[in-house]
């Protein structure tokens, strides 16, 4: 029979070592740097702004911001003093002409109702519709003229108050904090869609 040799890399115990050593060594290694490469995030330091109250504030904003202001009211004109007669024939056409520009008293009150009328519409729709809108409570919907027929036997100045102070589930103002003019002009709006 013949011998055959086994030729193998590790001949002595050292060597054997050596490799039981590296065979352990090598892996453990491997995933320290790959747990250091995955985790290699920015981590803030003791002495940094970014945990202040302005860095965190600054962080958790929201993207946009909505402002809603109330319009303003024009401001008062100023009437002439000089009346035609007294002025020279070039100042009174120039004063004539100033104050035919000038808004007529139920010109600027249309205006101004037209612009309540839009406060209260734009009321119903952010606050008032919740319930109006759907039904919910047994509020009226808006335009259901049997639902509104028993209020509508009402004065207008109980329903106005209704609205303003609060009935049955009905929050004062419907839970808005609006003017008392414009929560009326929402019940003005909602009335006029049942006439």
């Amino acid at each position: 029979m013949s011998e055959t040799s086994h030729d193998t890399l590790i001949k002595t115990p050292r060597q054997l070592i050596q490799v039981v050593i590296a065979s352990f060594l090598i892996p453990v290694v491997g995933i320290l740097l790959l747990i250091e490469y995955v985790d290699n995030t920015y981590r803030a330091g003791a002495g940094t702004d970014a945990m202040s109250q302005n860095a965190i504030a600054q962080r958790i904003a929201p993207i946009a911001q909505l402002e809603i202001h109330e319009a303003a009211a024009p401001a008062p004109a100023l009437a002439a003093t000089v009346t035609p007669a007294q002025a020279a024939p070039a100042t009174a056409s120039a004063a004539m002409a100033a104050l035919s520009a000038l808004p007529t008293p139920s010109a600027s009150a249309s205006a101004q109702g037209a612009d309540l009328a839009q406060a209260g519409k734009a009321l119903y729709s952010k606050f008032c519709i919740a319930c109006h809108g759907t039904g919910v409570m047994d509020a009226p919907k808006l335009g259901d003229k049997t639902a509104w027929a028993p209020r509508l036997k009402e004065s207008m100045e109980t329903i106005y108050n209704y609205a303003l102070h609060g009935k049955g589930n009905m929050l004062p103002k419907g839970g808005s904090n609006a003017p008392d003019a414009e929560v009326k002009a929402a019940v003005d709006y909602m009335i006029n869609a049942v006439k």
